[in-house]
């Protein structure tokens, strides 16, 4: 099986390829601004250099949301624009099940949290049930005192990942009261390798759909949706 995975909800974009099991993934700069220029040459390269077209896939994936609006709809309309002239689903997964599921070995909580500005974030508490890492809260797209809070509340401490958990990591130990544990600037960034290989492997939070269905999951209105009520 081969599937092709991209995730753009980030400041890195990223696309990968699940062949027979093997994941090979490339990643762009760390800048969103570049991504409807970085994307598809990123993916003509990483699908030429193992002999492939798009033709050849027996899925498509992409990282849904949440994230950066603009991001989320270069992705979307990426991956639609190739799995929809050849028939194919395409499966979405969440950006925070797939930051979670970086994380390979952690006791207690993994929280992945990602920048929605201004002290805010999208995050979710997860926990290991068996291969995989799933949510035990909702999505939500909260402040960082009310996250403080909620792993107060837990008391078993946890380890962070996504954009936002260097610059949050002081103060959400300070406020909890609790070890927080940050891995490093290797799990800032939802990846598609990741992505693929839940796919490939069965995660049970994946929503698959027709390509004309596909959507970004957003956990609050666009900016341009909130200043010109559209």
């Amino acid at each position: 099986m081969i599937i092709l995975g991209m995730d753009t909800s980030c400041a890195q974009a990223s696309c990968a390829l699940s062949i027979e099991g093997s994941a090979f993934e490339k990643k762009s700069t760390e800048d969103k601004r570049k991504h409807s220029q970085t994307l598809m040459p990123m993916v003509g390269e990483l699908l030429a250099e193992h002999g492939l077209k798009a033709r050849d896939m027996d899925g498509f994936a992409i990282s849904c949301g949440p994230g950066s609006f603009t991001g989320l709809r270069i992705g979307m309309a990426a991956i639609k624009g190739l799995a929809f002239p050849l028939g194919k689903k395409i499966s979405c997964v969440n950006s925070l099940d797939i930051l979670a599921n970086g994380i390979e070995r952690a006791n207690g909580i993994i929280c992945p949290i990602i920048d929605a500005r201004n002290n805010q974030v999208y995050t979710a508490l997860y926990k290991k049930a068996g291969s995989f890492s799933v949510p035990v809260t909702e999505y939500m797209g909260i402040g960082v005192m009310e996250l403080a809070r909620m792993l107060k509340e837990e008391g078993t401490g946890a380890v962070i990942c996504g954009d936002a958990s260097q610059m949050h990591r002081e103060v959400l130990a300070k406020e909890s009261g609790t070890v927080i544990d940050n891995p490093g600037q290797d799990f800032l960034y939802p990846s598609a390798g990741v992505l693929v290989n839940l796919v490939l492997w069965g995660y049970p939070g994946i929503r698959m759909v027709e390509a004309s269905e596909a959507v970004p999951f957003y956990l609050r209105v666009p900016q341009a949706e909130r200043l010109y009520g559209k």
